[in-house]
């Protein structure tokens, strides 16, 4: 994408109102996920045609106008060398620092809407959004559902603390707490072969454990790495598919272990900061499918033969660091 720009409107009408420059919006952004400066990079942007026509709220309200294509691929270079890459909605990486830019330059105005133009966009039409009528409500028709749904109750899981479970020392920081074997951590940072290209995953399991000391915490023991099969790759993201949890199911009935599916592990293509842990695309998978709140995102940044791995899980009702450990010989 060369030469592009963000293109502002007033939505009531579609009336141009004014341009800001993309990469001056994403410079900033970036420098500061990534902790350094971005002078003299090269941004390489492509929009895919995922549709997100979420609307921001606060002051401006503010609505992308080319909704049929919500997300970005970003790919970062200084020179021969490729600093980041990964994909993000354009929600988050446009809408979110020009909503902050509009709001202080002009105050005045409370909602409009935003477009991006480069070259070979000309074909993408602007589509307002439906104008909100005061006591009115949407409602969306679906398909009919049973009056009843049945839900499998799963059984809780058993107590133990984090001393029996071989962890060097106690620590109850977080309500999800995370305990590697040595063999797990072995695989995750140094003996499995992982891509330079494109982002990898797979599954953890393990067994779930409420802490006996901490009755609101759980501690997970993670007892192997799975790899995952028939999984979903594009220029989005890393996507598992029902394929891919039927063999992991299979995996984990064959190994005889009573270990459960305990969450995911996926990699960054880029350097590890503490601004930059999941994305919100991440964030967006795990939420929709791992739904224990015990369940745990493990993430590895990849930075030439540098490995960081970390730990996310349901922390009070937001996804937050989990503090992990590796168990004592």
């Amino acid at each position: 994408m060369t030469h592009a720009a963000v293109e502002l409107y007033r939505t009531d009408t579609l009336t141009k109102f004014g341009s800001v420059g993309l990469t001056d919006l994403l410079t900033p952004v970036f420098e500061a996920l990534l902790g350094r400066p971005l002078d003299g990079a090269e941004f390489h942007l492509t929009l895919l045609p995922i549709q997100d026509r979420t609307t921001l709220r606060g002051n401006p309200t503010l609505v992308n106008l080319r909704g049929s294509h919500g997300y970005l691929q970003v790919r970062i270079r200084h020179g021969a060398t490729v600093v980041y890459q990964h994909p993000h909605s354009v929600r988050e990486i446009v809408g979110y620092p020009l909503q902050q830019l509009l709001g202080k330059s002009f105050p005045e105005e409370h909602e409009m809407g935003f477009g991006i133009i480069a070259d070979g966009l000309a074909g993408l039409s602007l589509s307002r959004p439906t104008p909100a009528n005061e006591g009115s409500i949407e409602i969306q028709a679906r398909r009919r559902q049973p009056v009843f749904h049945l839900e499998e109750i799963a059984e809780p899981p058993p107590s133990a603390t984090a001393a029996s479970l071989g962890a060097p020392e106690d620590d109850a920081s977080g309500r999800v707490g995370v305990i590697l074997t040595r063999e797990v951590r072995d695989q995750l940072l140094y003996d499995m072969e992982l891509s330079r290209e494109v982002e990898e995953g797979g599954f953890l399991v393990g067994r779930p454990y409420r802490d006996s000391e901490h009755p609101d915490r759980h501690i997970v023991l993670i007892t192997a790495v799975l790899t995952a099969e028939r999984t979903g790759a594009s220029l989005l993201h890393f996507t598992f598919t029902g394929d891919s949890f039927v063999r992991v199911s299979e995996t984990v009935a064959a190994r005889r272990q009573s270990e459960k599916l305990v969450g995911w592990f996926h990699t960054h293509l880029f350097p590890a900061t503490v601004e930059m842990g999941l994305s919100t695309i991440d964030l967006e998978l795990h939420a929709s499918t791992f739904r224990r709140h015990w369940q745990i995102a493990g993430l590895i940044n990849l930075h030439g033969d540098k490995r960081v791995l970390r730990f996310y899980a349901d922390q009070q009702g937001v996804i937050g660091s989990a503090p992990y450990q590796v168990q004592a010989a």
